[in-house]
């Protein structure tokens, strides 16, 4: 066969320049197109999550202030976080037999504390610091106290007590001070609760063994003793 044919059969090959070029700037622009979509998707997301956060807060602090109102306008007591809402809770609760709501006395001179008389008391009486029960059945008590201790060069011991008929049933102790260098004050708290089945005639009552260090001008209405008639014989 003739040569000439046999080239012009032949495929012929583009030129090397011509299947190696590729525009400039083509694979960075490709690349900042990339990143631009995925800056911008990942913001959404950023700013739907911020949304969601922030209705889920508001739907938890609508939540609580529906669980706990203001409590009337003609309660007497009023103190601040703990016992507002203690106080709220007793006067909501279905027992209204028999519960009472008091706050310690300004004036602490023994160990056995005192009470403000003018508290909430429905179905017990109250005398020389001892709330007497006047209907059988289980009784929940809870104490709760706010101290102000101004540390000496040794460790305090401060100890809460429950009474039933003058008798120890529950404790809550702390130390503080523990460093033996004396600072400026130290704030504690301490709160006890217990659950009882009480007579007729028996008597609640709180021992504090360094009643000086009782708080009573700082958190004086954070120091309370409540009770609520849980469960008659009836």
């Amino acid at each position: 066969m003739d040569p000439g044919p046999r080239q012009a059969l032949s495929p012929v090959a583009p030129p090397r320049d011509t299947a190696m070029h590729v525009p400039a700037g083509s694979g960075a622009s490709h690349l900042g197109t990339t990143s631009r979509r995925y800056f911008y998707f990942t913001t959404a997301m950023l700013a739907l999550c911020l949304v969601f956060a922030v209705a889920t807060i508001m739907v938890l602090i609508v939540r609580r202030t529906d669980a706990i109102p203001n409590p009337p306008d003609n309660v007497p007591l009023k103190g601040g976080n703990c016992s507002e809402d203690l106080l709220c809770i007793l006067k909501r609760a279905p027992f209204k037999k028999s519960w009472a709501y008091l706050q310690v006395s300004k004036h602490l001179n023994q160990t056995k504390l005192s009470w403000n008389k003018d508290g909430i008391i429905h179905g017990v009486s109250y005398q020389d610091g001892d709330l007497v029960i006047q209907s059988p059945g289980w009784y929940f008590i809870i104490c709760q106290l706010q101290f102000l201790v101004q540390c000496p060069n040794h460790s305090v011991d401060l100890k809460l007590e429950l009474l039933i008929n003058n008798e120890a049933k529950k404790q809550a102790v702390v130390t503080v001070c523990e460093s033996e260098v004396q600072t400026k004050n130290i704030y504690q708290n301490l709160s006890q609760f217990l659950l009882d089945y009480l007579q007729v005639n028996a008597t609640i009552s709180v021992k504090v063994d360094k009643f000086q260090y009782v708080d009573t001008d700082t958190f004086p209405l954070e120091n309370v003793l409540s009770i609520f008639l849980y469960s008659s014989s009836d």
